[in-house]
């Protein structure tokens, strides 16, 4: 990465990616761009006002979206988040969304991530609550200029079978939401954000008594969904091994095989890394991994990055997405986050970023899917979006 000085608003880098910019990793001469990050602003939203937090961002339809939450200047005693998002057309002008939430948790949530399926949103928001302080999920979709919640029973998120809630996905079937019950892993699916259905205990996976999964991360190959995971036999908790499961309605679900290596292996984001293959990233070891599938299934894991020798928190990718640069890979080392770039799912490299947020519960920092470039990032003093732009090298 070669770097020049800049201004307090703007980073940029030099990078070199193998493939063009609509199909990452199809041709064999690298290609140099350069890429500078500039921020934008995000106004406050309406409503009581407090620190403006990020969590996700999307390009979808006619535009760009982040969600985040605000933290109150003057929280009460049952209040002190309330939902937000923000829209742009361009990147550079963004306006606050609207969020007119009926429910108890609803009101509270924070929007933890956003996907997109046939140019709309759907939303999964969080708080945690209620009498054991579990995650209390509550789902968003768009209606007209706004984003409302969406009501569900109890059980369809919690529970006594629930474990926990995690990312949404989009592809031209719908969303698919993965989370893990009791049973094992779960999803929720659904073609219309205006509900979803919770799949749970379908034989496919169904842990077999001897092995505990945990999926991670979902994602659209152009021709099913993919989920990823981990899992570990009894006694065997500290080699994990990394799992993937596969299904083209989201209801019937196939175990793949995916190849192991010793210490901890954690599949936690996946993507289509072009028409005929899939990326997927997690943890390997003391670094990071991806694997890479073909028409020949799962190849061995290739190392990148480096997790800290001290966390601040535990280590882990936080988004994966594919770019007119090629996949974009976020990552939290356990101390701070980075962000790495791929061509072909084999060759990284690390990218400047405007901001590096130390690990911690309330800090990120995500790439946005998308033809062109956005970043978000939260250190703990408000939410920030940068937009990037991308140039030939000499």
């Amino acid at each position: 990465m070669e770097l020049r000085p800049v201004g307090v608003l703007a980073v940029v880098g030099v990078l070199a990616f193998a493939g063009c910019t609509g199909s990452p990793g199809r041709t064999d001469e690298p290609v140099r761009v350069t890429v500078s990050w500039t921020e934008r602003t995000l106004p406050a939203p309406a409503g009581a006002p407090g620190r403006t937090v990020v969590r996700d961002a999307v390009g979808c339809g006619d535009g760009w979206w982040v969600v985040g939450a605000v933290f109150l200047d003057r929280p009460t005693e049952t209040r002190d988040t309330r939902p937000a998002a923000w829209f742009s057309p361009d990147r550079t002008t963004w306006a606050s969304v609207a969020v007119d939430a009926s429910t108890y948790w609803g009101r509270r949530a924070i929007l933890n991530s956003v996907a997109c399926s046939r140019g709309r949103i759907a939303v999964v928001g969080a708080r945690s609550g209620g009498a054991h302080g579990n995650p209390r999920v509550t789902t968003f979709r768009l209606e007209g200029d706004r984003l409302v919640d969406v009501s569900a029973v109890f059980t369809q998120y919690g529970g006594v079978t629930a474990t926990n809630v995690g990312p949404i996905a989009g592809g031209p079937p719908g969303w698919l939401i993965t989370g893990n019950r009791l049973s094992g892993p779960g999803v929720w699916f659904t073609d219309d954000p205006r509900g979803f259905t919770r799949v749970e205990g379908e034989p496919g996976l169904t842990d077999d008594g001897d092995l505990e999964s945990l999926a991670q991360g979902a994602g659209w190959s152009g021709e099913e969904w993919v989920l990823v995971g981990a899992g570990a036999r009894t006694g065997r908790h500290l080699d994990q091994d990394p799992l993937a499961w596969t299904s083209r309605d989201a209801l019937a679900w196939t175990p793949e095989e995916m190849p192991a290596a010793d210490g901890v292996q954690d599949v936690h984001r996946v993507v289509a890394l072009d028409d005929d293959r899939v990326l997927a990233v997690g943890r390997s070891g003391d670094g990071f991994a991806a694997w890479v599938r073909d028409d020949d299934g799962w190849g061995d894991a290739v190392p990148f990055g480096r997790i800290a020798d001290s966390w601040r928190g535990a280590p882990y990718v936080a988004s994966l997405v594919r770019t007119s640069v090629g996949v974009l890979a976020t990552v939290s080392t356990g101390d701070r986050y980075q962000l790495w770039q791929t061509g072909d799912g084999r060759d990284w490299r690390q990218v400047a970023v405007p901001l590096e947020p130390q690990t911690a519960g309330d800090h990120t920092l995500v790439a946005a899917e998308g033809d062109d470039l956005l970043l978000v990032g939260d250190a703990g003093d408000g939410g920030h979006v940068w937009s990037g732009a991308v140039a030939p090298t000499g």
